[in-house]
């Protein structure tokens, strides 16, 4: 039983329940055979093992991003980056310098503008994309993933004019009865279709995110969709090619037409948990209304930003219920992308009206997101037993735009610390690349409840370190029925490890950002060092 590694001098945070620190961690193969002092460890060492010294830097169970879209995030890499533009005119010219390296006819793509942060304060228009371009189709997604805007050349091609419906849970945005070009919710689903990517790309897109995602010490994934079920052949196809490295648990849904898909999952006999420790089929996921910074997501009162505004529904309740309950009675987990309070408020009453159909103990169902949740529909949560998934990382990045928004309801949003105190279990979920998918962002916006400006976002809902890296970790597990694999530091489990390049639970809340990754542990092997990698 000699071990194959040993972690020595460190703080090993093992995030279990009593949130224990230990000093050495003793691995063989693929799983952790010991947790405690450096004297036990070391005495099950030969001179084969490979001895780390920590030299007291932190070592966490690996984390688990409960809530990521890796297909986006990898074929966003292949497109062009406005997540930092701080106009338009800038925006357009890294979309002409991509137009002048694309054949006419040939779609360019770019992602990641916010109109909250363009010295202009509003959307792109078609008329600013086809002063680029009218010889390529454009279309440029806001952070969000859920509006985008397209040139007239994107019109053309997608057959949308003026007289066109608007799709039902969207909207062709017009301005005196002219198409502007900005797609609103399904609108810009249903046409990011035309501009979707090669299966060619889209390997290659979850090549780079799976590269990316280990960097920061990610080793599970739960993947939130992509576009139809070919993306989950993508996806299980990456996973057995070994291009994405970490293991997968696939949320079955899609980002257009999700009911369709739930359907077709529930004909197909599979059910949640079919697969292995490497991927694995997830929970039955419809989208029930918008994004948090768009705004889109519905909301129980107009937003604070505008009167006539409430959002953005894709699915009324009968819906919802004729959707997901069916999933339920076959044995699928179920979820749903749930932001606004009624929208959250909508899936606890399908998850109530599928438990009195079919009463469930473990059924463990999510709610993605749960953006806004006030007291009433937290007590829903937990009599419920729902697992609320949320985004803390939004409230660092959107932070300023929320309090524009929703006003006062920021002291309800992704309420980390009530959900702590009523032991609800909740897991966190980058929602990359809506924002950044770095885990200690997750967790330095979850303890410090701040915007990148500093705007206090409802203080009172900050969780301790410990709270927010066992939500990082043992909470995903458990969120994927998995908790007995993985996610805590324990003999048994599966060697999935991160190795910090401080003593995380020793850093100031303040200066949480300034700690890094230095190593990933994946199934017992170094699948990602930083040092080496600098060297080389």
């Amino acid at each position: 039983m000699a071990a194959t590694k040993a972690f020595v001098n460190g703080q090993i945070f093992t995030s279990d329940a009593g949130y224990s620190v230990h000093a050495a961690v003793a691995v063989k193969d693929q799983y952790i055979i010991h947790v405690g002092t450096n004297y036990d460890v070391l005495k099950l060492t030969n001179d084969k093992t490979e001895i780390i010294d920590l030299e007291g830097r932190s070592l966490l169970p690996g984390f688990i991003d409960a809530h990521a879209h890796l297909e986006l995030y990898g074929t966003n890499q292949l497109g062009v980056n406005c997540k930092t533009v701080d106009s338009i005119l800038e925006l357009q010219q890294k979309l002409k310098d991509a137009a002048a390296q694309t054949p006419e006819g040939e779609w360019i793509k770019g992602w990641g503008y916010n109109q909250n942060h363009l010295i202009e304060e509003r959307h792109v228009t078609k008329w600013d994309l086809d002063a680029v371009s009218t010889a390529h189709p454009i279309i440029v997604v806001r952070t969000c993933g859920h509006i985008s805007c397209v040139n007239s050349k994107a019109l053309e091609l997608a057959g949308i004019t003026p007289a066109t419906p608007d799709p039902q849970g969207g909207t062709y945005n017009k301005q005196n009865g002219e198409l502007t070009g900005l797609l609103l919710e399904a609108a810009h689903m249903e046409l990011f279709q035309l501009a979707d990517y090669s299966e060619e790309e889209v390997m290659k897109g979850l090549g780079i995110a799976s590269d990316d995602f280990l960097k920061l010490g990610i080793t599970s994934v739960h993947d939130a969709g992509g576009y139809g079920t070919k993306h989950i052949r993508y996806l299980q196809k990456a996973v057995n090619e070994n291009r994405v490295k970490q293991r997968v648990y696939a949320l079955y849904g899609s980002l257009h037409e999700s009911p369709s898909m739930v359907e077709k999952g529930i004909q197909s006999g599979m059910i949640t948990g079919l697969g292995n420790e490497h991927f694995k089929i997830g929970p039955a996921k419809v989208f029930i209304d918008g994004s948090s910074s768009g705004p889109t997501c519905k909301t129980r009162e107009p937003y604070t930003s505008n009167a006539e505004d409430s959002g953005v529904l894709y699915l009324d309740q009968q819906a919802l219920n004729d959707s997901l309950s069916p999933a339920h009675q076959q044995g699928w987990q179920i979820t749903a992308h749930a932001m606004g309070d009624q929208a959250v408020e909508m899936l606890l009453h399908t998850i109530e009206h599928s438990l009195v159909m079919l009463p469930k103990d473990n059924h463990r169902h999510r709610i993605e997101h749960s953006g806004i949740t006030p007291n009433d529909l937290l007590q829903k949560v937990k009599a419920n037993r729902a697992i609320p998934i949320s985004n803390p990382a939004f409230l660092y990045e959107f932070g300023d735009g929320y309090v524009k928004d929703y006003g006062q309801r920021v002291h309800h949003m992704f309420p980390l610390k009530r959900f702590a105190d009523e032991q609800i279990p909740f897991a966190i979920g980058s929602d990359s690349p809506i924002t950044s998918v770095n885990p200690l962002i997750g967790i330095h916006a979850a303890v410090n409840r701040r915007s990148k400006n500093g705007e206090p976002l409802g203080l009172e809902q900050a969780i301790t370190i410990e709270e927010a890296i066992r939500a990082y970790t043992w909470a995903g597990a458990y969120a994927s029925f998995e908790e007995d694999q993985k996610g805590t530091i324990e003999a048994g489990k599966l060697a999935d490890l991160v190795v910090l390049d401080h003593a995380i639970l020793d850093c100031p809340p303040k200066e949480l950002l300034k700690v890094g990754v230095d190593m990933t542990i994946l199934n017992g092997e170094i699948a990602y060092h930083k040092q080496k990698e600098d060297v080389q």
